[in-house]
């Protein structure tokens, strides 16, 4: 649909209206890094600000969250039909989330002329102020995302992608019985959602939802969301909940001070550079390393026991390759171990009923009973276990070197392709460039870890 936009420029009188407040902080449309590059909006000091120094203060109905959604639906009858009708959407805070943006989107849309469909909250005008266009690895260009081949991001689209098509497919399911969404959404001739709307609101969520302090949950903070990351050692404001006004707050962070004309900043989190790339849609300019990465693992398709292992195991199908705070390469897969043994080591399935008559699938080693959350530590008493671990580590290694072959014959495409305004843009260029240098470091470190396992 069409999206209604409202610059950044209008926020600080949206917040001014709502009762969010800026102490000696501004709301920028443009911040540049000390290269000249335009990171988009922030916020900036407007004074000096000591350590714990309130910078903004969001009321705690501003939040936008699970719980939130809920609250607005009680006194919005178009809201509350389209909770009830996505129950099973609505059961995750991200995709309880996700319906509220798109329900917002769908009322400031100039494509909506339903007469029913004009309640407005706060919550539309802050949706106005986001941004419509984003650079996240869901909105590449086929070109950009040629250039992901053999990155860990490559695949992790791939299923993302299909993940959103599936959420939007059950979405249209679930509402085509609803009038109102059936007129505005889903009609053959004025129907004006589309995936690139879910789209849209999964990225916004993405790259703007925070976990919220004392076990909160997760959710977006207009205003505070408008805060550019850095990295640990860089960032100078952290958040805080005060009960008693019923605030969120943005506080300088501990031993910090703030300077007037200063960056505020926050961090986004501490996950490696795929993550970064996956979710924000950049990588921190002074990371060193990829950090981790998950790479896929996947089972022999002769093994006979195959399908019941993945069945059992109920455990992520791959390793995590990781730099630990000694800056050594480790690893950590619970997957791998049922990978690598099999029946004739005393691995073995049945099956059998419960009490309610149902079957259950049920695992033995050497024909004691095997629960699926053992092995590890089952195998490392055996008195193979040696043999076991050298298979693990074998099987690791091998896919790390296949990993690192499919980066390395990606190469020479990714260099010879020259950035384009329109199919691939260089902000884009660059940031794939950065994970795939920083993830060939990473596996190649990998590998030559691995092989001194094996000796």
């Amino acid at each position: 649909m069409r999206q209604a936009s409202l610059p950044v420029e209008n926020l600080p009188a949206w917040a001014h209206f709502n009762n969010v407040q800026l102490f000696d902080t501004a709301i920028e449309a443009h911040i540049f890094t000390d290269e000249g590059i335009d990171k988009g909006g922030g916020l900036r000091a407007k004074a000096h600000h000591e350590e714990v120094e309130p910078l903004v203060a969001v009321p705690l109905d501003l939040v936008l969250s699970k719980e939130q959604v809920a609250q607005c639906a009680k006194t919005d009858r178009q809201l509350k039909e389209l909770v009830e009708a996505t129950a099973s959407l609505f059961q995750t805070p991200r995709t309880a989330v996700l319906l509220f943006l798109v329900y917002q989107m769908t009322i400031n849309s100039p494509d909506n002329q339903d007469p029913d469909l004009k309640f407005r909250s706060p919550f539309a005008d802050y949706v106005q102020c986001l941004p419509k266009e984003i650079l996240l690895p869901t909105f590449y260009t086929p070109e950009e995302r040629e250039l992901l081949s053999g990155t860990t991001l490559a695949d992790a689209l791939g299923q993302k992608l299909l993940s959103l098509e599936r959420e939007f497919d059950r979405l249209k399911e679930t509402t085509e019985a609803v009038p109102w969404c059936q007129r505005v959404w889903w009609d053959e001739q004025s129907g004006c959602l589309d995936l690139g709307d879910w789209k849209l609101a999964d990225a916004l969520y993405r790259s703007r939802a925070m976990e919220l302090p004392r076990g909160a949950g997760v959710g977006m903070v207009p205003v505070v969301d408008m805060a550019n990351h850095a990295a640990d050692d860089r960032y100078n404001a952290r958040f805080e909940v005060d009960d008693a006004a019923g605030t969120f707050l943005l506080v300088v962070r501990d031993a910090k001070s703030i300077d007037d004309s200063d960056e505020i900043t926050i961090m986004y989190g501490a996950g490696g550079a795929c993550e970064m790339a996956f979710s924000y849609g950049f990588i921190e300019e002074h990371a060193i390393s990829a950090r981790e990465m998950f790479l896929s693992l996947s089972i022999p398709a002769d093994d006979p026991l195959r399908l019941a292992k993945v069945r059992y195991a109920q455990e992520a199908p791959g390793v995590r390759i990781y730099i630990d705070e000694s800056n050594q390469v480790r690893w950590d897969s619970t997957f791998v171990w049922w990978a690598c043994v099999n029946q004739e080591d005393g691995l073995d399935f049945r099956v059998e009923k419960t009490v309610d008559g149902e079957t259950e699938l049920k695992a033995c080693w050497k024909e004691a009973d095997l629960s699926a959350d053992a092995l590890q530590s089952t195998l490392s008493q055996d008195e193979l276990r040696d043999i076991f671990a050298l298979r693990a580590v074998v099987m690791i290694q091998q896919r790390v070197e296949d990993q690192g072959m499919q980066l390395a014959a990606s190469d020479e495409d990714y260099e010879r392709t020259l950035p384009d305004e329109h199919v691939v843009r260089r902000s884009v260029y660059e940031t794939i460039g950065r994970l795939r240098r920083l993830e060939l470091d990473l596996l190649t470190r990998a590998y030559e870890t691995l092989e001194t396992e094996v000796r």
